[in-house]
C-alpha cells in the first residue's frame, strides 16, 4: 500500500513539474507569434514619442534608441531631408509626404516626426514637393509624389525594393494618389495617413459653402478652419491655363495672405468685366455661398481647370490601391468631414478607418480624460509600424 502511494506521488510531482514546462512552451510560442506586434508597439513609442516631445517619455526613449543620421539631399529633383537610423541598412523605407506648410522639411514639427521613424529602425525621406509650400496643389505636386516614391524604391538601402506612404492632411491624399498609379502601386507596401480627403468635389463645396453632400444625397454643415478655402482658391486658380488672368487672380490670392479669416472675401466682391470667361467661371465657383448652386457652378468650370483638380482627388481616378491602407481621423476635422477617409473604400479594398478625438486634424492631443481615444490613435500607430515591417519580418 505504501508504495502504490509513493508512486502516484512520484506521477504527481512529474505531472505538476511538466505544467510550467508546458505553460513556458505555450509562452514562447505565443511571443513567437505575436512578436511582430511587440515590436511594433515598441516602436510605436519611440515613433509617437518625439511627436509629443514629452518631458520624460521623449528623453526616455531617445535614451534606448539609435542615434539617428540626417543629411540634406535631391531625391527625383527635389530637395529632401534623409533620415537614416545607426548602423548599415537595407532598412524598411518611408517615404513621408508632407501638408502644405511654408517651412517644408524644415517644419520642427515633420524633423521630430522623421527623427522618431529613424530612431525606431526607418529610413525616411521627406521631399518638398512642388506648390506645398506655396500653400497649393497642381498636377506637378501628384507627379512629383510619384516620382519620389519610385526614387525611393529604388535606393539600395531601401528594403525589398519597396516603400511605405506616410502622409499628413494634405499630404495623405498625395500618398494615396501615388500607390493609385500602376507604375507605383507594386513598389508601395503600405499608405498610411492622417485626416485625408478623398474627393475634390467635397473639399471644394466645404471651402465656398460649408457644405457638403452625403451618400443619400443631404446636405450636411461641415465648419472648416478658413485656410482650407486659401489653399483651395490657389489650387483652383492655378489650374487655369496660363496668361494674365492666372496672373492676376493668383497675385491678388496670394495677397490675401494664409492667415487671412476671410480669403474668399475679395473674390466675393471682386467683379468680372476684365476676366475672359474661364477664369469667370473659376471665381463664380470660388465666391459662391449656395450649396444648391454648387454643382451648376462645377460644371461650367473649363474641363482643363475641371481635369487638373480632379488629377488630385483619389476618387476621381480610376486606380485601385493594392496595397493596405491604415487611416486615422477626429470625429470633427478642422478641415475634412471624416466621411472623406470612410469614402476610400472605392479605391482601397484593404482599408481601415480610425476615428478618433485624440487627434485634431495634423495635431495630437493627449490628456487624462482622452487615454481612451489615445490607445484608438496608438493602435493605428502600432499596425501602421508592423505593416511598414512585414516584408522584413
Amino acid at each position: 500500500m505504501r508504495v502504490m502511494v509513493r508512486r502516484e506521488t512520484k506521477f504527481g510531482r512529474r505531472r505538476w513539474l511538466a505544467v510550467p514546462l508546458v505553460l513556458l512552451a505555450v509562452l514562447v510560442g505565443v511571443l513567437i507569434a505575436f512578436w511582430s506586434w511587440v515590436d511594433a508597439q515598441a516602436r510605436a513609442v519611440v515613433v509617437i514619442s518625439s511627436v509629443l516631445d514629452a518631458p520624460v517619455l521623449t528623453p526616455a526613449a531617445k535614451a534606448v534608441s539609435g542615434e539617428p543620421r540626417f543629411a540634406d539631399r535631391t531625391v527625383a529633383g527635389n530637395p529632401a531631408l534623409i533620415s537614416r537610423p545607426g548602423g548599415e541598412g537595407p532598412w524598411p523605407a518611408v517615404f513621408f509626404v508632407n501638408g502644405t506648410v511654408p517651412e517644408g522639411r524644415k517644419l520642427p514639427e515633420a524633423r521630430r516626426l522623421a527623427e522618431g521613424f529613424a530612431r525606431a529602425g526607418y529610413l525616411v525621406v521627406l521631399p518638398d514637393l512642388p506648390g506645398l509650400m506655396e500653400d497649393r496643389i497642381t498636377p506637378e505636386t501628384v507627379a512629383e509624389t510619384a516620382e519620389v516614391a519610385r526614387a525611393v524604391s529604388d535606393r539600395p538601402d531601401a528594403v525589398d525594393g519597396e516603400v511605405s506612404m506616410v502622409g499628413i492632411s494634405t499630404g495623405a491624399t498625395l500618398a494615396l494618389l501615388a500607390a493609385q498609379r500602376p507604375d507605383v502601386g507594386d513598389r508601395v507596401s503600405l499608405v498610411a495617413g492622417v485626416a485625408p480627403y478623398s474627393d475634390i468635389r467635397t473639399v471644394l463645396n466645404v471651402a465656398t459653402t460649408g457644405r457638403y453632400e452625403r451618400e443619400d444625397g443631404s446636405l450636411a454643415r461641415h465648419d472648416a478652419d478658413p485656410f482650407l478655402s486659401y489653399v483651395v482658391a490657389r489650387s483652383t486658380i492655378a489650374a487655369l491655363p496660363p496668361g494674365e488672368d492666372r496672373q492676376r487672380l493668383s497675385a491678388e490670392i496670394e495677397a490675401v495672405g494664409r492667415e487671412n479669416p476671410d480669403p474668399l472675401g475679395s473674390l466675393r466682391l471682386r467683379r468680372t468685366g476684365d476676366l475672359g470667361p474661364d477664369a469667370t467661371a473659376v471665381v463664380a465657383l470660388l465666391a459662391n455661398r449656395d450649396p444648391s448652386r454648387f454643382d451648376e457652378l462645377y460644371a461650367r468650370l473649363p474641363d482643363g481647370v475641371k481635369e487638373d483638380l480632379e488629377a488630385f482627388s483619389p476618387l476621381a481616378r480610376t486606380g485601385w490601391i493594392r496595397a493596405p491602407v491604415e487611416v486615422a481621423t477626429g470625429p470633427e476635422d478642422k478641415y475634412f468631414p471624416a466621411s472623406e477617409s470612410r469614402n476610400l473604400d472605392a479605391v482601397a479594398p484593404d482599408l481601415r478607418v480610425t476615428v478618433t478625438p485624440a487627434i485634431d486634424h495634423a495635431q495630437l492631443e493627449v490628456s487624462p480624460g482622452k487615454m481612451a481615444a489615445f490607445a484608438g490613435f496608438d493602435a493605428f500607430v502600432v499596425r501602421t509600424l508592423r505593416e511598414a515591417r512585414i516584408e522584413e519580418d
